[in-house]
């Protein structure tokens, strides 16, 4: 088996790692556009909600009332906190994948650049080869002419 041949064998693996890794950013890129998508929508209700909280204070509100929307209005800020630091999260995972794709493409650009010597030393050596046996059967025939030659044919 030639060394290029050998060396595709190589290449493929890295090809097919490097689309995983590819495969891996999409989804992590999905994933941190859903987390914000889910962030806005929760920044969306809690304003929403403390505006609703601001207009009916204006109009009064019982203890009772004040202590629920207020206690309403705490899990809200909980939940855009949480959300925050998910999508936190899943920006540092996204980096990560993003560097993961960057080296295995990297790796795979090299692995490609080494095969595509490989083929171009063995397509060298294949001329010289071709050459060499050019130059020899040329040499054959100028032999066996100037064999004919001497003889006085």
């Amino acid at each position: 088996m030639k060394r290029s041949e050998r060396l595709n064998s190589i290449l493929e693996l890295a090809t097919a790692r490097e689309q995983e890794a590819a495969q891996q950013l999409g989804e992590m890129t999905r994933k941190l556009e859903n987390a914000r998508r889910n962030l806005d929508n929760l920044r969306s209700f809690q304003d929403n909600y403390s505006q609703k909280f601001r207009d009916t204070g204006d109009q009064g509100l019982g203890m009772r009332q004040l202590l629920e929307y207020r206690a309403f209005l705490a899990k809200i800020n909980g939940a855009v906190l949480e959300q925050e630091r998910i999508v936190g999260n899943v920006e540092k995972n996204l980096a990560q994948s993003r560097t993961h794709w960057e080296a295995t493409r990297r790796q795979t650009l090299g692995m490609k650049t080494v095969v595509d010597k490989a083929r171009a030393e063995e397509r060298h050596l294949e001329e010289r080869r071709r050459q060499a046996e050019e130059d020899e059967r040329a040499s054959r025939r100028r032999d066996r002419g100037g064999d004919a030659l001497s003889m006085g044919y």
